[in-house]
């Protein structure tokens, strides 16, 4: 009786904590939004018969269990403290770099035949656009994450997916002197902090250099950083690469330029569905998602006018969230800069570019987001 009672109690503790598991996630709220990881967290899937046999049910409820596990954020503690145990270098898509720093490895994520398929939309759209323009009035930018750039705080013998190589077939598509590769100018300033510790956005530093080649390339001349005062706006700052490891490190500190001559903008957000005179939201200093003090965070589109612009020459940025600290650069040398979101943006932009009076297109990403960017569709449209 006692062996048989041994043989059977690992059996009854296992069915008893998942009793209290699947108890705790009847009783307790479920949470829509975790502030911590910001983003969406799956919910109780639709329970039909299609959904049972064809699978959808089952995989969607383990996302579901996995982003509503009780104390999810300590158990990702746990599993990175393990991990790191057991002398791992990289940990739930993040590479555990020199000196503190938290590199976002995207490596075995991306699809190759993605990769292909949206360079050949670039190279459409790009193509059109100088058409439409002229090669002096349109530029791409594709700005390299992190683990392409800083080698120098990279874990030893690590690598990440080549960043190198899909930016030379980006300016082999794109028409002749529309590309910019930002690689260069990034590698040059490594050593300086261009790039977040723990978060995947470059900073306001690294989004300055390249804005000063970027305007050097379209023929315009750009603020020294000496016409700017640089104000610390947050020193509390843990960003969405942290959240995947969950471990006390030192935060990270948001930098703010602001033009030492004063410059009005109006900002129209979404078609009028708010405005601002700021390019900046105080707000979303109060919260985890610091970054998004810039601009306010994604929108679909956001419509930027500036005192200091030349008259009548209009900014066409599509773009994705490493824009929100580059605009405020870019936006002094437009009457009217318009930034899209393909996310959230259902026009197509050749349509919309028809429709308006654009003088300028810059195509703003950054490589990973590039590479696994499901609404470039959008773009060719």
């Amino acid at each position: 009786m006692k062996e048989k009672l041994a043989a059977w109690l690992p059996i009854g503790v296992f069915l008893c904590l998942l009793a209290a598991i699947s108890a705790w996630n009847l009783l307790r709220p479920i949470r829509v939004f975790s502030e911590n990881e910001n983003r969406t967290l799956a919910q109780f899937p639709e329970l039909s018969v299609e959904t049972l046999l064809n699978g959808d049910f089952s995989e969607q409820y383990e996302k579901y269990l996995a982003d509503q596990f009780p104390v999810r954020d300590e158990w990702i503690s746990l599993k990175t403290r393990t991990e790191l145990l057991l002398g791992k270098k990289d940990i739930n898509g993040v590479f555990f770099g020199k000196n503190g720093w938290l590199i976002d490895k995207y490596k075995g994520t991306l699809s190759e035949e993605r990769i292909q398929d949206n360079l050949q939309k670039l190279s459409s759209f790009t193509h059109y656009a100088v058409d439409k323009l002229g090669d002096d009035h349109v530029r791409v930018m594709l700005v390299p994450t992190a683990s392409g750039v800083l080698d120098n705080r990279m874990p030893a013998f690590a690598s990440d997916f080549d960043q190198a190589g899909m930016l030379a077939q980006a300016e082999e598509l794109c028409p002749e002197g529309t590309f910019l590769n930002l690689l260069p100018v990034l590698q040059e300033h490594k050593e300086e902090p261009i790039y977040y510790r723990t978060d995947h956005h470059w900073t306001t530093l690294g989004a300055y250099y390249s804005y000063a080649e970027w305007a050097e390339s379209c023929g315009l001349t750009p603020y020294a950083r000496e016409d700017f005062s640089e104000e610390t706006v947050a020193d509390d700052f843990y960003g969405t690469t942290h959240s995947k490891i969950n471990l006390p490190v030192y935060p990270d500190s948001i930098i703010r330029y602001t033009p030492r001559n004063p410059i009005s903008y109006h900002l129209t957000f979404n078609l009028g569905e708010w405005e601002s005179d700021s390019l900046y939201d105080e707000s979303k200093l109060e919260g985890k998602d610091k970054y998004s003090y810039f601009l306010g965070g994604n929108n679909p589109l956001v419509e930027i006018t500036s005192s200091s612009g030349e008259p009548g020459r209009r900014l066409l940025i599509v773009k994705d969230s490493y824009s929100h600290c580059f605009a405020p650069f870019a936006v002094n040398h437009f009457e009217e800069t318009t930034l899209i979101d393909l996310r959230y943006f259902n026009l197509g932009v050749k349509q919309f570019m028809e429709q308006e009076d654009f003088t300028d297109v810059l195509i703003l990403y950054s490589t990973a987001n590039f590479a696994d960017d499901r609404n470039l569709n959008t773009l060719v449209k």
